[in-house]
């Protein structure tokens, strides 16, 4: 799910462990557009958990006194902003350190804005890859271990493996995540399944035995899928994120791997097969609760969250990250989680998702205790409690979260063997973008496909001539 597509909703969405990539997708938060905050906004009440002491960290992740401002960019707004403040505020109180907040939507044009102007920011928190693999090989972002106060130790002790790696650069740790999301979650209704003889697949299963259940729930009367790819200007954004999982899972890791570094093309026989699978599901008759293409693009993807979970249900299953389960009880608000809506992992175990990865300009005292702060299960177990959040600092208690289902995505992030950032996030820029448009236009013509794979190759052959940049979200 795309950055891009994050300027779309407005309730979702950042990190990584390998814990929700995070979300709408791409990824998936909410609306704001350049929203500044002197200090923090947090309501009242927020109080900072004690971490679980790493080997590396410490009991107290609140270090320095009379500390100054720190100005920081990243996404959010409206209730995900007042979250973080919440998270930020115990710093702010025991430090006399005093976050300035800006959020914007288009954080990638506005950073790269600063940075060339010579104004950066001291904090960014993006939900991106592409501009800080930059930034760090071109020297413009502090590595971890420029803070003296243990940072890059605590983070290497209490973050897992693969989110470390794709924080390291040239062999040096330059950042770290919160927030993730992930996108191998298949979320259906577990009483009507259980109702009609049905139940969810594991991560062992296979693409077979996903289409098997499709067939399945068919014939008791229902479509098995509500498909919604209607995002704005983002819109085809779910599509990818179904492509990225058949990718990953039924095509393989390094097929997924070369698609993003660009040594595996589009048209590549695997990668198409990828888009006529998904085609397979969206386009059988019968198949989507849409009732078929032009219901499919023309569906809101928080609207396509609904279907399973009316009374009666009108779908089997809907494909989404992890943040689908907030639209579900926002929407059904007596639903309870578990019961009445839960998902299953994508079959195959491998996970997809995108992260807020948090990275620093400059490593003065203040920058260097907000940045610890931040890493510090202390302060991601006050978001994770208040519910959107996913952690992946391995010492943030999986008991903390809000409900079991909030908890089951903890634990598959944190639990995947495999762990792969957002694809089309990670591509980013003008192939995002086209990547967007052309999965509406295969559903609308699955016959234009060759010309539309083609078509993404020339775009990104065109863009390879300039530096590469990631997307907005999702």
């Amino acid at each position: 799910m795309p950055n891009l597509l994050r300027r779309r909703f407005a309730a979702i969405v950042a990190i990584i462990a390998i814990i929700s990539l995070l979300a709408v997708a791409c990824g998936d938060d909410n609306n704001s557009s350049n929203t500044t905050t002197p200090g923090s906004s947090a309501s009242a009440g927020a109080s900072a958990q004690p971490s679980a002491s790493g080997t590396s960290g410490t009991s107290g992740a609140i270090e320095g006194s009379n500390l100054g401002d720190v100005n920081v960019i990243g996404i959010w707004g409206s209730d995900e902003l007042n979250n973080f403040d919440a998270m930020v505020k115990p710093w702010e109180d025991k430090t006399g350190g005093n976050m300035k907040f800006t959020g914007t939507r288009d954080i990638t044009a506005q950073l790269n804005v600063r940075v060339q102007g010579g104004n950066p920011p001291d904090v960014a928190i993006p939900a991106e890859l592409g501009l800080f693999k930059e930034y760090a090989q071109q020297g413009k972002i502090i590595s971890l271990d420029q803070c003296k106060n243990g940072l890059a130790d605590y983070v290497k002790a209490n973050y897992p493996k693969a989110f470390l790696d794709l924080a390291t650069v040239n062999g040096k740790l330059y950042g770290f995540f919160m927030k993730a999301d992930t996108k191998a979650t298949i979320w259906y209704n577990p009483k009507w399944f259980k109702d009609n003889g049905l139940k969810p697949l594991g991560a062992d299963s296979s693409w077979d035995d996903l289409a098997n259940l499709a067939k399945e729930i068919k014939a008791k009367g229902i479509a098995p899928w509500s498909i919604g790819l209607e995002s704005g200007e983002a819109s085809g954004w779910p599509g990818t994120d179904w492509i990225q999982q058949i990718i990953l899972n039924q095509e393989g890791v390094d097929t997924y791997d070369g698609l993003v570094d660009g040594s595996v093309k589009f048209t590549d026989p695997k990668v198409k097969d990828a888009w006529e699978k998904f085609g397979q599901m969206a386009l059988t008759d019968g198949y989507t609760s849409q009732g078929g293409a032009a219901g499919i693009n023309a569906t809101n993807f928080q609207d396509s969250a609904y279907p399973p979970f009316m009374d009666p249900p009108k779908a089997g299953m809907v494909f989404l990250g992890s943040f689908t389960g907030g639209f579900v009880k926002d929407q059904f608000p007596d639903a309870k989680a578990g019961t009445d809506y839960d998902f299953f992992t994508w079959p195959g175990g491998k996970v997809s998702g995108s992260a807020n990865i948090v990275y620093a300009f400059k490593a003065n005292p203040t920058v260097c205790s907000y940045l610890k702060y931040l890493a510090s299960a202390q302060a991601q177990t006050i978001w994770v409690k208040k519910g959107g959040f996913t952690s992946v600092n391995k010492q943030v208690s999986t008991d903390a979260y809000p409900s079991d289902v909030a908890k089951k995505v903890a634990e598959q992030l944190l639990n995947a063997q495999t762990f792969r950032f957002d694809l089309d996030d990670a591509i980013g820029g003008s192939v995002q973008t086209a990547y967007f448009k052309a999965v509406t236009q295969y559903i609308s013509n699955p016959g234009s496909l060759d010309s539309l794979l083609s078509g993404l190759d020339s775009t990104r052959a065109a863009a390879a001539t300039s530096s590469p940049t990631a997307g907005a979200g999702g």
